[in-house]
């Protein structure tokens, strides 16, 4: 029984990377609606240089980071578009944590630094090509901006929640992934987001 149970959390962790991955590959291949990036509306000032950027650190929420290239690859599946939505990019990451180990939550993390000029919009499109059934505003935290989450299931079952946040700065997403039904994951959001986002030196 063990035997089959890791085979089976195996496959499970694989496909959900790839339920991630496809979702945002058929968002922006086979739709014809998506919106492109906003355009800025007006130069960038360049009086106040830039006051944050991202970076990934060693451990999440107490998970190390994946060396699995089916997990990393889903979170590095928008970057482009994150990029894309922050002019030139300052920082920009894509990577998993946890998922190592029998029945493992996943933890992915996906953002840009640079300068947002429609930060609503922006965070609207990157969050537009998951699994969830919509999304609703939560308290940005600490950091400000706006915030929204939304949860869903994967391909193979697992449940989804994923919350976003877009400020003038940065644009993130962060996707929880796991075998078991989610309770609310904003403190867990907040946490991430906090790791994720340092002062430029």
């Amino acid at each position: 029984m063990a035997t089959i149970r890791r085979t089976r959390t195996a496959r499970t962790v694989a496909a959900t990377a790839a339920a991630l991955a496809t979702a945002a590959l058929l968002s922006a291949a086979g739709c014809t609606t998506t919106e492109p990036a906003a355009e800025p509306s007006a130069p960038a000032s360049t009086s106040q240089p830039p006051q944050r950027k991202l970076s990934t650190p060693d451990t999440l929420l107490g998970m190390p980071k994946s060396m699995s290239r089916e997990l990393t690859g889903g979170a590095r599946s928008q970057l482009d578009q994150l990029k894309r939505e922050v002019g030139a990019p300052t920082s920009a990451v894509g990577w998993a944590y946890g998922g190592e180990t029998p029945d493992a939550d996943v933890v992915y993390v996906s953002g840009a630094s640079g300068t947002v000029t429609d930060p609503s919009g922006a965070l609207g499109r990157a969050l537009k090509v998951y699994r969830i059934t919509g999304t609703e505003p939560v308290d940005a935290g600490p950091l400000g901006g706006e915030a929204r989450c939304g949860q869903g299931r994967a391909e193979d079952g697992s449940y989804l929640t994923v919350c976003g946040w877009a400020d003038a700065e940065t644009l993130g997403v962060v996707g929880f992934v796991s075998t078991r039904p989610q309770a609310d994951r904003s403190a867990d959001f907040h946490a991430v987001r906090s790791a994720l986002t340092q002062p430029v030196a």
